[in-house]
């Protein structure tokens, strides 16, 4: 690439190169002699010239045309020369075997030399990949890098401000960007697949092509979802089920209006007595096996899926496949189909959540509970947990048209209504003034140092609250 430049342009305007015939050929593609060495041949060149003896001493300047070019090319063959001054594209740059000596670091041993020739392979690739979906043809990632590059030269554009550019484009680039940063990812992973690396075996005392694949992803629930392209909210929000979840749309005020999910009996053993304790869930047996693996089914699916959004700029999304898939995302990859557990959760976050939530129904803090008013009147609407079901402390049908009629005169008035307060009888779990000693062993756990701070600053004994 460099060489080209310098003998096209030369090192400033005004210079004049004088080569021979060998370089006029690697510049511009085409044969200045006959098959036996001798003169040029005029109608390779493409226009009339000046035959001249090659033993004669004479200066052939590319950059200067003589008087009869000038002709020629007002004559009618303009259009040639404008296809010529285009120059060579960047997979023909990349491709020649000079630059590629000119790029590739001299190295000592094999696995270097994969290294850089793999470097070389990437770059080939980049030449002829666009930069997005839908860009120029002629955008692709090499081309836009070196015009980027060259612009900072330009300009004598600092470092800063040239990371300072680049980020303003990254804010500003076609919207989607996950699917595309998710396009970019899945062809280096393809990569990693397709082209093994030369690796020194230190046992064998041998080299041997190594593959390297994603065997799975770690991520909170929401990134499951962008990652594994499939809907993680709504009613068919198990990754398990997929399109065969069971849910229970619960009902509005006083209830809690969630969308829960009562098939997780499915994964007990076909044995378990809990299978046919509808009194204890949802008021139904459970008679069904877990779901099946459907990798071989999915992957079909969603190769014929003609619909599917493809990368790049924002645009409508269909209908997801099955209510299920937004997108094929990684299961383009060759052996995606075939592992066992494809993506894993962040058990730290989890497990945090849970453990807040658990402490705080078992202490009944009001703001982290999770066994307040709502979810007992939920229980009472499917019909479970008699014992549990919320009441008011005077159940009596006057008082509650008496309190019904007060609360919308209060409303006609522009007044806040008045909050009705429910008794919720104590569970099993609900903690007397007693158990609430445990927080002494809490105190007085002694963990290794670094492991964790001290409890003491987050427990409060005597408001039996906890923070953080």
């Amino acid at each position: 690439m460099v060489r080209d430049h310098l003998l096209m342009r030369g090192f400033m305007d005004g210079y004049r190169w004088e080569g021979d015939e060998d370089d006029y050929e690697f510049v511009h593609g085409i044969s200045t002699r006959n098959k036996e060495g001798g003169d040029r041949d005029v109608e390779d060149l493409g226009h009339d010239q000046d035959v001249e003896d090659p033993g004669d001493d004479h200066d052939h300047n590319v950059g200067d045309p003589g008087p009869d070019d000038e002709e020629d090319q007002d004559g009618g063959h303009h259009d040639d020369h404008e296809d010529e001054d285009d120059g060579p594209s960047s997979m023909d740059w990349v491709q020649d075997p000079y630059l590629q000596e000119l790029l590739l670091k001299q190295t000592s041993n094999a696995r270097a030399a994969a290294r850089e020739k793999a470097k070389m392979d990437q770059l080939e690739v980049d030449a002829v990949t666009p930069l997005y979906e839908g860009c120029r043809p002629e955008d692709t990632r090499l081309k836009v890098t070196l015009m980027a590059l060259e612009m900072k030269v330009k300009h004598k554009m600092t470092d800063t401000s040239f990371n300072d550019n680049m980020s303003f484009w990254q804010n500003v680039f076609p919207k989607g960007t996950t699917s595309i940063y998710m396009g970019l990812l899945k062809e280096e992973l393809a990569t990693l697949w397709d082209a093994p690396a030369n690796t020194w075996d230190a046992a064998a005392e041998e080299y041997f092509p190594m593959r390297a694949a994603l065997l799975t992803t770690v991520h909170d629930f929401l990134g499951y979802g962008y990652v594994a392209g499939q809907v993680v909210h709504g009613f068919n929000a198990c990754v398990g089920c997929m399109d065969d979840t069971t849910y229970r749309q619960l009902d509005r005020d006083p209830g809690s209006s969630k969308a829960v999910f009562m098939g997780h009996r499915r994964w007990l053993r076909e044995d378990d007595p809990w299978r046919k304790r509808k009194d204890l869930f949802d008021g139904q047996d459970e008679p069904r096996r877990r779901p099946r693996t459907r990798s071989e089914q999915i992957d079909e699916l969603l190769k014929n899926w003609k619909e599917c959004p493809p990368p790049g700029k924002k645009r409508k999304a269909p209908e997801p496949l099955l209510k299920v898939w937004k997108t094929r995302s990684v299961w383009d990859l060759p052996y995606w189909k075939i592992l066992r557990v494809p993506h894993s959760l962040d058990v730290m976050h989890i497990t945090k959540n849970v453990c807040e939530s658990l402490l705080g129904t078992l202490l009944n803090m009001l703001e982290k509970t999770k066994d307040g008013p709502k979810a007992r009147y939920d229980l009472q609407s499917i019909g479970i947990r008699e014992e549990l079901h919320a009441g008011r402390p005077n159940d009596d049908d006057d008082d509650d048209d008496d309190d019904e009629a007060e609360d919308t005169q209060s409303r006609r008035k522009g007044e806040k209504a008045k909050k009705i307060e429910y008794y919720c009888p104590p569970a099993c779990f609900t903690l007397s003034q007693k158990e609430i000693e445990f927080f002494d062993c809490l105190l007085g756990v002694k963990l290794p140092y670094g492991y964790a701070e001290k409890i003491s600053r987050y427990l409060d004994k005597a408001k039996r609250r906890f923070a953080g």
